[in-house]
């Protein structure tokens, strides 16, 4: 008899290993690029806008630790949830932008936790079906295993959908159409799409679970979005759920260690733009 939950693939589990080893070496290759790139560019940050804060003349050691521990906190309490738009005084429902942009957030991190638990505890079984592998979510875990994998990427899934219409709909109030492509649309739309998938699954394991190819298929198009929204990861918005750890270390360490800061933030819409026409030789109020 078929176990519950048992999912196909139409290729073997060892390509599966590879693949996601030659996925990290290629993130790892274009984050270096892209950070190394962005921490040049904090240098010169202060030309424009010269931050001044408290500092505390802590050792290089202390000040390293202090900021690892505020960088990974940081999700919890700052731009995920309000900063990076409550700030923004051009956006007409910063609350509600605020609101989405946390709901994709905690979908990818509800996401992030099923296909970690998936990919460390996933149990390989004979499929019996020629072509196919089969598995069972989670099924290390024991029999609780493919409801922990299974639910937290239905959490992650449906916080990110959710997210995702908000943040078209206050676009379509906004001044911008929905149809206008913007620099944050490729990772929505994957993001969007892996959620999307994920669930196709979940209809497909529980409408025709003895159909194995059709299982196969969905989880083979599910397996591709999420290669490929990790691929990109480097060079899309998705990418400054990366940066924004290292931007934070690095404004910490330096703030508590004595050295000026130099990130921005955090502001508010009125200081900011006090700051760039002051600074700014062709900001437009400089010439009115």
């Amino acid at each position: 008899m078929r176990p519950m939950f048992e999912l196909y693939l139409p290729i073997p589990h060892l390509w599966i290993i590879y693949g996601a080893i030659v996925l990290v070496v290629e993130m790892v290759i274009g984050f270096a690029i892209e950070i190394s790139r962005g921490i040049l560019a904090l240098s010169h940050l202060s030309n424009v806008l010269p931050i001044k804060g408290p500092t505390r003349n802590w050792g290089s050691a202390s000040a390293f630790i202090a900021g690892l521990i505020t960088a990974f906190l940081y999700p919890f309490y700052g731009a995920p949830m309000t900063s990076c738009h409550t700030q923004a005084t051009y956006l007409s429902k910063p609350k509600v932008k605020a609101l989405a942009h946390a709901l994709v957030w905690w979908g990818f991190v509800f996401a992030a936790i099923s296909t970690t638990l998936g990919f460390i505890y996933d149990e390989w079984v004979s499929s019996g079906v020629p072509g196919l592998v089969a598995f069972i979510p989670g099924g290390k875990l024991g029999p609780t295993g493919p409801y922990a994998v299974i639910g937290t990427g239905a959490i992650g899934g449906v916080l990110i959908v959710i997210g995702f219409i908000l943040m078209m709909v206050t676009r379509w109030q906004d001044t911008r159409s929905v149809s206008e492509s913007a620099i944050t649309d490729f990772f929505l739309w994957t993001a969007f799409f892996v959620a999307l998938s994920g669930f196709g699954i979940m209809g497909v394991e529980l409408t025709i679970p003895t159909n194995y190819y059709a299982l196969a298929t969905a989880f083979g198009v599910h397996i591709f979005l999420v290669a490929m929204m990790f691929a990109t990861m480097p060079w899309t918005k998705f990418g400054h759920a990366i940066y924004m750890y290292i931007w934070q270390l690095y404004d910490k360490y330096r703030t508590w260690k004595g050295a000026e800061p130099r990130l921005l933030g955090p502001w508010s819409g009125e200081l900011a733009e006090k700051a760039l026409e002051s600074r700014v030789p062709s900001h437009p109020k400089r010439h009115g």
